[in-house]
């Protein structure tokens, strides 16, 4: 199917060709000369029916400084597939890239999730398969890197898609996917066998040629992982997965106490096989950092770190309840056999949590912030507007860097006031900081969106 051409919102364009660039480029400003008439932004319309509805999933960039893209489109007849982008190291669509730098998958009522780059020039995606509402399956598709076009996995294969098998009938959601150094791929999330409420956490790896690896996981003759204590959690969700410099895999996401009416964050680890590596005393951890019935803490994305003194250290971001209703961000710092590493946040106490007074912050993704210690972290403010990019840059302590943008803190807005973009993914690509999301346009029309925003202009070594 070939994606008709579309053309941006005359309102949006005005909008990008206003901005002026500063007099000089700091930390954390859009990077003038990329993107839409050089504001530093960007847009993705795939707009293949009449919904016009594209939503971003993940991104990943290139080695050469572009941008790809996964999201969920629906086409002319409103099924779902899965939309690929490439940006090129300007910002503007990649013309080698399918022709125009937008291509779909063959595989219909698919939602994109996760995209790695593998080491053969392979686009993976992660998504799921909807089925008829009492059958989800968990599935990767594959494309050319190098074009944009749908690539086969090798026979007996011979499709650009593959499935995670699991059990008839059960609720299958593929939420990420990472790639190991020999190309075989993870992809990780949740599988319910039974009622949609009695959530596993769930990893199935494949060899790079698409087939399950077989030795990989805890249920004999398959390439799946399945991780809970029914005796003590109801359900686990998986919402982000990250490889450690010695092969093993850590797992992220939330899960609800067996009694309690809160939710925890948790964070699962496996062995290089998938057989489960405890963190602690537990199998798994599972926290809060706001005691309280009526707060939740959701942990959304994790990096691995090797340190001196504690094996992988994990940073961790994702979103708490700090009162009952109102969302703040949260950056925390996890060590094997010590939940809350202790030297780490404003109080030593092991995270810090960031808010907007009586509005909404909820951090999405985490990276660490090239030629330092310290991280970036992306998040979606909701405050005066609806919704807006929010990027933090925090030194390796916990605290805010007053050395980018306004105090720490860099806002994205690609619409008009009263609009919503929605961060979804953020990257180190062509020497500035690369974030991607979604943009609410009128009634179900979203958008794909990007932007680039300068990074350590002053000092090249990255020292501040």
């Amino acid at each position: 199917m070939r994606i008709r051409h579309s053309f941006i919102a005359l309102s949006l364009a005005s909008a990008f060709a206003a901005a002026a660039p500063a007099a000089f480029a700091a930390d954390g400003d859009l990077a003038t000369g990329w993107g839409l008439f050089g504001s530093g932004r960007n847009v993705i319309q795939y707009d293949l029916g009449t919904a016009k509805t594209d939503i971003a999933a993940d991104s990943v960039t290139g080695p050469d400084g572009s941008l790809y893209t996964a999201a969920t489109v629906q086409d002319e007849n409103g099924i779902q597939r899965i939309g690929v982008s490439k940006l090129n190291a300007a910002g503007v669509l990649d013309s080698t890239f399918s022709s125009d730098g937008r291509n779909i998958s063959l595989e219909t009522n698919v939602v994109a999730t996760g995209i790695a780059l593998s080491p053969d020039g392979s686009l993976l995606v992660s998504g799921y398969k909807t089925g008829n509402g009492t059958d989800n399956d968990m599935l990767v598709c594959r494309f050319f890197a190098s074009n944009g076009t749908n690539r086969n996995f090798p026979a007996p294969i011979g499709n650009p898609c593959v499935k995670v098998n699991s059990f008839p009938g059960s609720q299958d959601f593929a939420r990420d996917i990472v790639v190991q150094p020999d190309g075989k791929f993870i992809v990780a999330g949740t599988i319910a066998p039974g009622a949609v409420n009695e959530r596993y956490a769930a990893f199935a790896r494949f060899d790079a040629n698409g087939q399950p690896d077989l030795g990989f996981g805890n249920l004999q003759g398959s390439n799946i992982s399945l991780i809970r204590r029914t005796n003590i959690f109801t359900n686990h969700d998986i919402r982000a997965v990250a490889l450690a410099s010695n092969g093993k895999i850590v797992g992220v996401g939330s899960t609800s106490v067996v009694g309690a009416t809160d939710i925890d964050g948790l964070v699962i680890r496996l062995n290089t096989d998938g057989t489960q590596d405890p963190l602690s005393p537990n199998q798994e951890f599972a926290f809060s950092v706001e005691s309280s019935s009526a707060r939740d803490t959701t942990v959304r994305d994790v990096i691995l770190v090797d340190t001196a003194e504690a094996e992988d250290d994990a940073y961790v971001v994702g979103v708490v309840d700090v009162d009952g209703g109102r969302r703040g961000g949260m950056l925390a710092r996890l060590r094997r056999g010590n939940l809350l590493n202790n030297d780490f946040g404003l109080n030593d106490e092991g995270f810090v949590i960031n808010s907007l007074g009586n509005a909404n912050l909820e951090f999405v993704k985490l990276m660490r912030r090239p030629g330092s210690d310290g991280f970036l972290v992306l998040g979606l403010r909701n405050d005066s507007d609806l919704g807006d990019f929010d990027v933090r840059a925090f030194s390796s302590d916990g605290r805010l860097s007053n050395a980018f943008g306004s105090s720490g803190v860099s806002t994205v807005d690609f619409g008009l006031p009263g609009a919503i973009d929605i961060p979804v993914a953020i990257g180190f690509g062509g020497g500035g900081i690369l974030v991607s999301g979604y943009s609410y346009v009128s009634g179900s029309n979203y958008d794909v969106v990007a932007a680039k925003l300068e990074s350590d202009r002053i000092f090249g070594n990255g020292l501040e």
